[in-house]
């Protein structure tokens, strides 16, 4: 096992890395691989932080092997997906070097996680048809920024059980800091790619079509809480665009979005068996956004190369892939409901799904029950 750790200007690895050498070892051999990064032309200011950063390394005891990498960055692509490609990349040449299918775990430097950590990754990899498995998270929530994480972690775990509601198959959480993934799958799905942000969200729903892939839900990660501008979106944008105008951002898509969703997930065996499809009894919405994206040219191929109602589903959700389906909820935002508020949200959650509890008005209450049923609710794709 091998744990790959991005890292630029961070003030808190120490106490990252301290926390991760605590685990209880698993029965696998591990190692830490740190890719301290900048860009060829980064600034003093940050070649001084990282050169702390480095410093800082030195002064935790390793229980684990450990090692580090100083990587300048071509200007273009330096980010967080080109460190934490650098650091998979090697240790997929370090497995290969082995002739081992080790297991790549991804860690950000400001994390914590529980002692039970690597344990549990292993357990999860002990089922060979496994490919990639997204550890169980809970941001901080002691910090300065409380109400900031405390939304935006409802938001995120609203959006995956509403799409879980609707019956869509691949709704995951995509936090970088969750990904765990075999060397074998890793390889096959063509590796990371180096987008400055988003790299998480496109690297696991890349990976989808090699199925095997699940939540490891008996132990914790525990990403930050910090603001920050290094990308366009994510949780520490997330976080700054809350405190600049806490009225305004947490609304979030309307119930209304999902619901046809809902009813079109339903009706696929339907609408494999009789190959019809007719836009006019659809909703407006969904109607809309079809015709946008080309979507009965598109289902017409998909028909054409399907041999059975199983590889009808895979080409079919190959073409609403996540991706598709963030395009078409802010579509039927922008163009049909707009948002709602965040307790509205929950509100109709709670409805859909009476075993979480919901109805109270606290949310710090609602965020502890969607996590235990989260935890509980083990979300799987075979």
């Amino acid at each position: 096992m091998i744990v790959v750790i991005p890292a630029f200007c961070e003030d808190h690895l120490s106490d990252a890395l301290r926390a991760l050498h605590r685990c209880t070892p698993p029965t696998r051999e591990v190692a830490v691989l740190i890719i301290v990064n900048e860009s060829e032309n980064a600034s003093k200011e940050i070649q001084q932080k990282n050169q702390a950063c480095l410093l800082s390394i030195q002064q935790v005891i390793p229980t684990f092997q450990q090692h580090v990498l100083h990587m300048k960055l071509p200007p273009k692509k330096a980010g967080v997906g080109l460190a934490r490609k650098i650091g998979m990349d090697e240790a997929v040449r370090v497995f290969e070097a082995h002739h081992q299918d080790g297991i790549i775990i991804c860690y950000d430097a400001d994390c914590r996680c529980d002692e039970n950590y690597l344990q549990a990754i292993e357990h999860f990899y002990q089922d060979t048809q496994n490919n990639l498995g997204l550890v169980h998270y809970e941001h901080e929530l002691h910090g300065p920024n409380h109400d900031a994480i405390l939304n935006y972690e409802l938001y995120l775990r609203y959006y995956t059980n509403a799409l879980r509601v609707c019956g869509y198959p691949h709704a995951l959480q995509t936090l970088g800091s969750c990904i765990t993934v075999r060397s074998s799958a890793y390889q096959k799905q063509g590796g990371m790619n180096t987008k400055k942000a988003g790299e998480d969200f496109y690297f696991i729903h890349k990976t989808i079509p090699l199925k095997g892939i699940g939540e490891i839900n008996r132990t914790t990660i525990y990403p930050s809480d910090r603001v920050s501008d290094r990308v366009p979106f994510g949780t520490g944008h997330a976080i700054g665009k809350y405190l600049e105008n806490e009225a305004d951002y947490y609304s979030v898509y309307h119930p209304s979005t999902f619901e046809p969703l809902r009813a079109v997930n339903a009706n696929l065996k339907s609408l494999y068996q009789e190959q019809k499809f007719n836009p006019s009894e659809l909703p407006p919405c969904l109607s809309a956004f079809y015709q946008e994206n080309n979507f009965e040219e598109a289902l017409s191929k998909i028909f054409a190369q399907s041999g059975s109602y199983s590889n009808f589903l895979d080409r079919y959700y190959q073409w609403w892939d996540a991706f598709r389906v963030l395009k078409y909820v802010h579509f039927a935002r922008d163009h049909f409901f707009g948002s709602v508020s965040l307790q509205s949200a929950m509100e109709w959650l709670h409805l859909q799904l009476p075993d979480l509890q919901l109805s109270q008005k606290d949310q710090l209450a609602q965020l502890i029950s969607m996590r235990e049923y989260d935890r509980t609710n083990t979300f799987y794709i075979r």
